[in-house]
């Protein structure tokens, strides 16, 4: 009959050959006592028929990668829709998964950054923007109009060694004077360079004054310094001078900016990644908190969790009391003072060590065979920096001493450094990532971009908007983008997927949700409710396993399972 998923015999689980028809394009709620089948009604035989029939759709090759699904106890199911859950079972825990990332809220930011955003310069905080040959030509002309100017084209930035082929080279290929570490110098009188040093040399391709009228020589040496300098060059002029750059390259200190793609903006690719957390935005490290057990104790006495309190060698690292009092005397304070008694200095020195000063150690044996004691001076490293060490060495019995921080280098956004000084507007990706999902739409819309990054991100922002829109109606305003997915509730979780559901647009489909009231404020109750009546209205079959009676009260039809649990369930009571 049209209009209508009707199931024949079914009896997965504890079901008694269940026959029920639930009408298509409605909101259905299947409820009942605890263990009575509506799980099994609901998951075990419509989800899992509706998902194994779409699998059977696909070619051989794909399904070989998906596995084979087992067909329900079930006689026969007419009016089936493709299929997805939305429970609470499948939350993800991994550490890599984010609220952005499950809501896809975050792709779309990324390729926005990536196509409408400016590069600035980690270092020197400069905007990083491609210039053609030309513009920079135009440009010149206008700033430098009469002006004594000296074109540079670099050859070598920063780098060690005497350079001796690169000066050859210059001078065959006709070049007169160089600029070698800021003194502009001919190039046969160039000293020979000091081989373990740092050099900057760039080669003087022009010394002339742009006249508007006639641009030909200066638009032919600014063309033959971009060549020479790789797509940089630097103009020296009366009052200073300023780099000009044809790819992303900073004009302040030359640093080059990777290519403004989608995969530099994520956390989860090493061309995004944080270098430190490597995109985790968390770091485990030995802690003082945790290596410090009781700050009322000395440090002889067994302040420290690394030593003995009865006395005697610390157990990691292995330092005895005798170089401790070395140290400790050398820099004015002793092992017998409480350890809250102590100076900040005196406490960074014995769990960040003492520096360069070195004290002497000593280590003696007496065995069977050889007797014998060494002399020799070492450097205090601290009890943090050696666990440390030991930590990165797989020494597992540090992990007793570990504490879980915010990455200091990222902040917690797991975004590398040139991800996070691109800016749209003037706003930062990981602002937008960290703040409230309340607060995101009116961000956007308070951008002030200019035409083209509006003619660029119209589409993406109304696309941000409408999926930040469907995770306020499912009450979850209060979460930030950048919340880790492991440290959401079930009921969280299952809201997530279904903002990401509605966010998808899908029509014809079979939603399956298995109590997404759990966990929710009762004021918040009702926009859980919209959402659902939202996908109901776009042409899909909504069922939801439910208790609560406001969602039962919504529904376009119930269907109660029971009468009692387990063996007494397995009915329909009443539809």
């Amino acid at each position: 009959m049209a209009g209508l998923i009707q199931i024949h015999g079914a009896r997965q689980n504890n079901l008694q050959s269940v026959s029920v028809a639930l009408p298509r394009e409605r909101l259905v709620v299947i409820t009942g006592v605890s263990g009575s089948g509506k799980s099994s009604l609901a998951f075990d035989t419509l989800f899992r028929e509706g998902q194994r029939r779409f699998l059977e759709t696909l070619s051989a090759y794909a399904r070989q990668f998906l596995g084979r699904m087992e067909k329900p106890d079930v006689d026969s199911i007419e009016g089936l829709a493709p299929a997805i859950a939305v429970d609470q079972k499948t939350q993800s825990r991994s550490a890599r998964s984010t609220v952005g990332t499950l809501t896809e809220i975050f792709d779309h930011l990324r390729v926005l950054f990536a196509r409408a955003g400016v590069a600035h310069c980690p270092k020197c905080d400069l905007p990083l923007q491609s210039q053609t040959a030309e513009g920079i030509v135009q440009q010149m002309l206008v700033e430098q109009a009469g002006k004594a100017i000296v074109l540079l084209a670099p050859i070598v930035r920063d780098r060690k060694g005497n350079h001796t082929a690169v000066f050859e080279d210059l001078k065959r290929r006709g070049f007169v004077r160089a600029r070698v570490d800021g003194a502009i110098l001919r190039i046969e009188e160039v000293p020979e360079l000091a081989r373990y040093q740092r050099h900057t040399i760039e080669v003087v391709v022009d010394r002339l004054k742009p006249e508007p009228s006639n641009p030909s020589r200066l638009r032919e040496a600014v063309e033959q310094a971009i060549d020479l300098g790789k797509g940089d060059l630097v103009l020296v002029f009366p009052d200073g001078e300023r780099g000009y750059s044809t790819s992303r390259a900073c004009p302040g200190c030359g640093e080059e900016s990777p290519p403004l793609e989608p995969r530099l903006f994520s956390f989860n690719s090493p061309h995004g990644a944080c270098e430190r957390c490597e995109g985790l935005g968390l770091l485990r490290r030995p802690s003082e908190s945790r290596v410090v057990t009781d700050p009322a104790l000395s440090i002889r006495r067994g302040a420290l969790a690394v030593t003995r309190k009865s006395g005697g060698a610390i157990n990691y690292p292995k330092v005895d009391f005798a170089f401790l009092d070395k140290v400790a005397k050398a820099n004015g304070f002793d092992l017998d003072t409480p350890w809250k008694q102590l100076s900040k200095e005196a406490r960074k020195i014995m769990l960040r060590g003492s520096g360069d000063d070195r004290f002497e150690d000593q280590a003696s044996w007496d065995g069977a065979k050889y007797k014998g004691s060494v002399r020799w001076q070492r450097r205090f490293k601290g009890v943090l920096t050696a666990l440390e060490e030991a930590y990165a060495n797989n020494v597992k019995h540090v992990e007793r001493y570990l504490a879980t921080s915010t990455c200091p280098e990222c902040e917690g956004s797991r975004l590398n450094k040139a991800a996070r000084s691109v800016r749209l507007a003037g706003v930062r990706i990981q602002e937008l990532l960290t703040a409230p999902v309340r607060e995101l739409r009116p961000r956007l819309e308070a951008l002030e971009l200019s035409a083209r990054e509006a003619r660029i991100a119209r589409d993406l922002v109304l696309e941000i908007r409408r999926r930040a829109a469907f995770l306020e109606h499912v009450g979850l305003d209060y979460l930030s983008l950048s919340r880790a997915a492991d440290t959401v509730t079930g009921g969280e979780g299952q809201r997530m997927r279904l903002a990401a559901q509605l966010g998808a647009g899908l029509q014809g489909v079979l939603y399956v949700l298995d109590e997404p009231s759990i966990g929710l404020h009762a004021r918040d109750h009702g926009r859980l409710l919209s959402a659902l009546e939202k996908l109901r209205d776009s042409g899909n079959t909504v069922v939801v396993v439910e208790h609560d009676e406001a969602t039962l009260r919504a529904a376009d039809w119930v269907i109660d399972v029971g009468p009692f649990a387990g063996r007494e369930g397995g009915r329909i009571v009443a539809q």
